[in-house]
């Protein structure tokens, strides 16, 4: 005889984007504006959420003195999808971000590289189709 139990499912993971930063909170900062950010929280531990507006968080935090420091800007390149990359573009430059290299059109759209306020590589793309059109898994509007 086959029992049946029911046990509980815990929740599942959610995925985030995760950087280490020498001030999360400038850094918090520079990317709320970015992107317009809806929320931005503070844990007890110092590290800082930005809720971005795709339902996805970064938490930004700063490294234990005893390990090892990532090596910025090698490991790990966010990427800014965005509807219009000359408005997100000139946004980020005034934010403090730096141009990398100009505006390279490619098949799959538009990308820009450039640099955070910490030197972390970063890509604004701009969809060759037209992201916005397509309707948002979160419900959210475009």
């Amino acid at each position: 005889m086959t029992r049946a139990f029911s046990v509980s499912q815990p929740s599942p993971p959610r995925c985030c984007l995760l950087l280490a930063s020498s001030n999360p909170h400038r850094l918090a900062g520079f990317y709320a504006e970015l992107v317009h950010a809806g929320a931005v929280t503070l844990d007890s531990q110092g590290a800082v959420t930005v809720h971005l507006p795709t339902g996805m968080d970064m938490v930004l935090y700063r490294p234990s003195r005893r390990r090892r420091q990532p090596r910025k800007g090698e490991c790990l390149a966010l990427c800014l999808r965005c509807a219009n990359l000359e408005d997100t573009r000139q946004r980020a430059i005034v934010l403090g971000a730096q141009l990398l290299e100009p505006v390279c059109e490619k098949s799959f759209g538009r990308e820009q590289w450039l640099l955070d306020p910490e030197n972390n590589r970063v890509l604004l793309w701009e969809d060759s189709i037209g992201w916005r059109q397509t309707p948002d898994p979160m419900g959210n509007p475009a």
